[in-house]
């Protein structure tokens, strides 16, 4: 078996670094940054829970001590830098990616509303349902959920109790998943509806990259915001590409010399991990241990939680 050529600790500096948490978390935190940052990460979720603070704003604050709510806000809804989509979930994500996007609205217009999960909450006509409400909010502009009030009589049921969406707002989730609406702006963490044609004109112009494109910019990405990663995590880290796709793409590119095989740590998750070529003399130059930087990670979430409320006093 061949001799690995990273250390598992070194592995796992690589990764802190990749997504931001060695760097000083004091330095400047105006919009600029926290675009950089969030390029950097790939893309952070937008997440419900709400203890001390919603998690993406923690996930945030923990990197940039600066960091206000309003900033991402701001990249969201008026300068239009991020977009709010679907990765493993919901998140922001740069707006320059865009066009990766479209290959993942046209996987969505696949999904036929006759499913049994749409069904479940759309009722048998969910084509009409969605007709309905995609011509309510192209006539009427930006609409909540609660715009569409509660349907007449007792509607489909949802067996679960997570998702139980009424028809209306079904169909919005539908068509914001297929790319015709996009989340304009959050109010109370509630969803206004645009077409994505007025929220996002320029970048709907684009085209889509091809299946090869695709591929390597899914794959590479993912490599270089988790530094070691093995290939079905690599088709994970987007959500955009198959766990085959990934492999293929991996095989390919330690042909060409690009990356090799990584890690063999005694934790599952590294047992066959890749690393980029370029980043394996990366780890050791980083000046903080193995510890130190670890406890320096721990440390930051920690002052995250901590100075949660203070995130929220100050816009």
């Amino acid at each position: 078996m061949p001799r690995p050529v990273i250390a598992a600790r070194d592995a796992r500096r690589l990764l802190l670094g990749a997504q931001g948490l060695l760097d000083d978390p004091g330095r400047r935190a105006g919009p600029a940054a926290l675009q950089s940052l969030i390029e950097r990460m790939g893309f952070v979720q937008v997440d419900s829970i709400n203890v001390v603070e919603r998690a993406h704003h923690l996930t945030l604050h923990s990197r940039l001590d600066g960091y206000r709510p309003a900033m991402l806000a701001a990249l969201l809804e008026r300068e239009r830098t991020l977009f709010e989509h679907w990765t493993h979930d919901a998140s922001a994500i740069p707006t320059r990616w865009f066009a990766q996007w479209r290959r993942r609205f046209d996987r969505y217009r696949g999904t036929d509303p006759r499913h049994a999960w749409w069904r479940a909450r759309m009722g048998p006509d969910g084509r009409k349902v969605i007709a309905s409400v995609l011509r309510r909010v192209r006539e009427e502009g930006p609409l909540l959920s609660k715009d569409f009030g509660k349907p007449a009589g007792p509607g489909p049921a949802a067996a679960d109790k997570w998702w139980q969406w009424k028809p209306a707002k079904t169909a919005l989730e539908y068509l914001w998943r297929c790319g015709e609406l996009a989340v304009a702006k959050r109010v109370n963490f509630h969803k206004v509806y645009d077409l994505m044609e007025r929220v996002l004109p320029r970048a709907c112009a684009s085209a889509p990259p091809d299946a090869e494109e695709h591929l390597h910019w899914a794959c590479n990405g993912a490599l270089d915001r988790l530094g070691v990663a093995a290939p079905s995590e690599l088709a994970s880290f987007w959500r955009a590409v198959g766990p085959g796709e990934a492999r293929r793409w991996s095989a390919a590119a330690a042909r060409r010399g690009e990356i090799s095989r990584g890690v063999r740590g005694s934790g599952r998750r590294l047992a066959a991990g890749r690393v980029r070529a370029r980043r394996l003399g990366a780890a050791a130059e980083t000046p903080a241990g193995d510890a130190g930087a670890l406890a320096a990670a721990v440390a930051l979430r920690l002052a995250a939680m901590v100075g949660a409320a203070r995130v929220r006093e100050r816009p």
